[in-house]
């Protein structure tokens, strides 16, 4: 009876373990979410200030780039797998030329359109790309199929955009 007992007690604490971690991710991702309107705000800035938004977005990756050697010499996330570099498929390597073009637009468009539209137009981007890549599994993603609640939720994205294109 004890074991049995212990054993669902046990199963508990796992499975809030779980929700907790994931809701501690979920916070996190939404705090990066927070970030990016604020990141699209000081590059727009910077770019206007310097008459270039391929020199903002340069500061940028270097000021950014600055921060992530320092977090990796404080060794709190860990230390990396250097010989996994030579395992990693090459196109992986590219991810950083997608986030330069990233943030050189969203500064560029965010001082004409604004930052909420910019950034509406951003997301609507990311789901897109986001719904093919998981239907097909590309990348080394987990295949999730493009069911009839994601296509739902496109549409509310796509409702969304409307609203915030409109004036007034």
């Amino acid at each position: 009876m004890f074991s049995l007992h212990s054993k669902r007690l046990h199963g508990l604490r796992t499975n809030l373990a779980h929700h907790c971690q994931l809701y501690l991710y979920l916070l996190l991702a939404l705090v990066s979410g927070i970030l990016l309107p604020i990141q699209i705000g000081m590059n727009s800035e910077l770019a206007r200030s310097l008459g270039s938004f391929p020199l903002a977005a340069a500061i940028s990756y270097v000021v950014g780039g600055s921060a992530l050697i320092a977090l990796l010499a404080t060794r709190l996330v860990g230390q990396p797998d250097w010989s996994g570099l030579a395992q990693t498929p090459r196109w992986s390597l590219f991810g950083g030329a997608c986030g330069v073009l990233y943030v050189a637009s969203s500064a560029y468009f965010a001082s004409i359109l604004g930052t909420t539209p910019t950034l509406g137009f951003v997301v609507f981007g990311q789901a897109i790309a986001g719904l093919i890549t998981d239907h097909y599994g590309w990348l080394g993603i987990p295949q999730h199929r493009f069911t009839r609640n994601r296509r739902l939720a496109v549409g509310c994205l796509l409702a969304a955009l409307v609203f915030l294109m409109q004036p007034g």
